[in-house]
C-alpha cells in the first residue's frame, strides 16, 4: 500500500433497496428514509432507480444488480449504490461490450450532454465510438492492453433534485480494470461531483456548504494509494488535478475546486474519497473529486460502493 490511513469511523443509517425491491435497515432520530419512485431499464442493460427521501428525490443508474440507499436529515442528504461483480473474462468487457459510458449514463439521467462532456468528460473514455476523455488513464503495460483497460470497467452515476429543484446536481465514479491475472485483479477509481443552487429569493436562500464523494471496497480489497491526502485549503476557485498511481496505471481526474476546502473523506484501508466544504457564494458550482488505485487479490470479492453526501443551510446563510 503506498499510502497507510488511520481508520475513520462513521455512524449512519438508510433504506437499503434493490432495484426490484425494499426494506428498512435502520433509523436515525429525524431522519426521512427514501421512498421507491420508478424503475426502469434502459436499452443498453443499465437500471434506472429513481427514489425519494424527504424533500430530496435521488436518481441512480448502475448495473442490474446494483442496491440503492438514501436518507434525508434536516440540511443533509446521504446516498449511495452497492454493487457486487464477478471476477471472470466476460464481465471484465460487459460494460464496453454493452455500449455503456460514463457520459452516456449521465444523459440517461437527465443531464444535458454538452454540460456532461464539459464537467465529466474526463472520467470518461468511450462515448459510442469516439473519444471524449480530456485526460485518460496512462498505463504501464503493453499496448495490447492499454487498448481495453483504457475503457471504463464500470460507473456507478447518480443525480440529486433538493427542495423542489432549488438544489441540484450529479456525481459519477468510473472503474477501470488495469491489470488482471486470473482472480488477481488491480483497478483504478475517478470520483467526482458537481452541484449548485438556484436558489435566487432574498431571504434565506439555499446554498450548499459540503459535497463529497467517495468509494468503499469488499473486505480483502486493499487501497494501494488514493487522493485527495490530506484537507487543502482553498481561498478562490481554481482548477485541481488529483492523481493516484499503482504499479500497472496512473489515474488522474480534473475539476474546479471553490472555497474553503478539499480534504479527504472518511478513509479506511479500502475506502476514500474527496470532500468540499465551504459557503456556496450565489448559485456557483460546487465540485469534489478523488482517485484511488486499487488492489483486488485472490479471494476479494470485487464489491464496490459509491456514496455521496451532500449539505446544505436555508436560514441566513451570508
Amino acid at each position: 500500500m503506498r499510502r497507510r490511513p488511520s481508520p475513520v469511523l462513521t455512524a449512519g443509517c438508510a433504506l437499503l433497496l434493490s432495484f426490484s425491491s425494499s426494506g428498512l435497515a435502520t433509523a436515525r432520530t429525524g431522519s426521512t428514509a427514501a421512498e421507491p419512485v420508478t424503475v426502469r431499464t434502459v436499452p443498453n442493460g443499465a437500471v434506472i432507480s429513481s427514489v425519494q427521501a424527504g424533500e430530496a428525490v435521488v436518481t441512480f443508474i448502475g448495473p442490474p444488480s446494483s442496491s440503492v440507499s438514501a436518507t434525508s436529515v434536516a440540511g443533509s442528504v446521504q446516498a449511495s449504490m452497492r454493487t457486487t461483480r464477478p471476477k471472470s473474462m466476460r464481465d471484465a468487457t460487459a460494460y464496453r461490450d454493452a455500449g455503456r459510458s460514463v457520459i452516456g449514463d449521465l444523459v440517461a439521467l437527465g443531464m444535458p450532454r454538452e454540460e456532461a462532456e464539459r464537467q465529466f468528460g474526463d472520467l470518461a473514455t468511450l462515448d459510442g465510438a469516439g473519444l471524449v476523455s480530456r485526460q485518460r488513464v496512462r498505463l504501464r503495460t503493453e499496448p495490447a492492453l492499454a487498448a481495453g483497460a483504457s475503457a471504463p470497467y464500470d460507473t456507478q452515476c447518480a443525480a440529486v433534485n433538493v427542495a423542489e429543484g432549488k438544489i441540484t446536481g450529479y456525481g459519477c465514479s468510473t472503474f477501470f480494470l488495469v491489470h488482471q491475472y486470473g482472480d488477481d485483479w488491480w483497478l483504478t477509481t475517478k470520483m467526482k461531483i458537481s452541484a449548485h443552487s438556484n436558489d435566487e429569493s432574498w431571504f434565506a436562500p439555499k446554498r450548499l456548504t459540503q459535497l463529497g464523494w467517495r468509494v468503499s471496497w469488499g473486505a480483502g480489497n486493499v487501497l494501494h494509494d488514493w487522493d485527495p491526502y490530506q484537507t487543502r485549503a482553498i481561498g478562490s476557485c481554481l482548477t485541481l488535478t488529483v492523481k493516484s498511481s499503482s504499479p500497472w496505471a496512473d489515474v488522474s481526474v480534473q475539476g474546479t475546486v471553490c472555497p474553503d476546502s478539499l480534504g479527504p473523506w472518511s478513509v479506511t484501508t479500502a475506502r476514500s474519497g474527496g470532500i468540499w466544504n465551504g459557503m456556496e457564494r450565489g448559485t456557483d458550482y460546487e465540485g469534489a473529486l478523488a482517485t484511488q488505485a486499487v488492489h483486488s487479490p485472490p479471494g476479494a470479492p470485487l464489491a464496490y460502493q459509491s456514496a455521496w453526501t451532500l449539505s446544505y443551510c436555508d436560514l441566513w446563510c451570508n
